[in-house]
């Protein structure tokens, strides 16, 4: 409702990947912050940001705040100086090492979130709703040739397994 109202055609349609796609390259998967901390808890963003990383040249995490709320994930004194396994910054620290592309975007509410779709959208084409709708659909074209990425990542992590024959030994 809030692009409309800022003058942002949106074209409601179901997507597979990513939660918005403002052109044929640009994916946003957008989330609250308790919302963030549920797909961190349960694994879902590693697969949403592994979907968008797959399907798109530029993808994006937008993390939006409540407004009216402090700006951040967690109260900076319950930072602690190593990495945990139950902490909300080190699970997000792990995704964005492992998909160094994604890029992550930070909103303060979601008037700041109009703000910067329309940064983004600015020079784009614009995405075409259906071919958006088929990304990553399970009957799309050329899906049953993706492979799954938890086994690829394993078998390059593998002696001898390099990026010229890592496919190869997929097939």
């Amino acid at each position: 409702n809030m692009l409309h109202l800022h003058g942002i055609h949106v074209k409601p349609v179901t997507l597979e990947v990513g939660d918005y796609v403002l052109s044929p390259d640009v994916c946003v998967e957008r989330k609250a912050v308790p919302d963030l901390i549920q797909s961190l808890a349960h694994g879902r963003l590693y697969n949403q940001a592994e979907a968008m990383m797959r399907y798109y040249k530029r993808p994006a995490l937008l993390i939006e705040c409540e407004e009216g709320r402090p700006f951040g994930l967690v109260n900076p004194n319950e930072l602690g100086p190593e990495i945990s396994p139950q902490s909300v910054l080190s699970k997000l620290s792990l995704v964005l090492l492992h998909f160094p592309k994604l890029r992550l975007l930070w909103s303060r509410s979601p008037a700041h979130t109009v703000a910067i779709f329309a940064a983004l959208k600015e020079g784009l084409s614009e995405p075409d709703a259906a071919t958006a709708a088929r990304v990553g659909a399970p009957n799309a074209p050329g899906a049953e040739q993706a492979f799954n990425m938890a086994p690829q990542d394993f078998l390059r992590q593998l002696p001898g397994v390099h990026a010229h024959n890592y496919r190869k030994l997929m097939n």
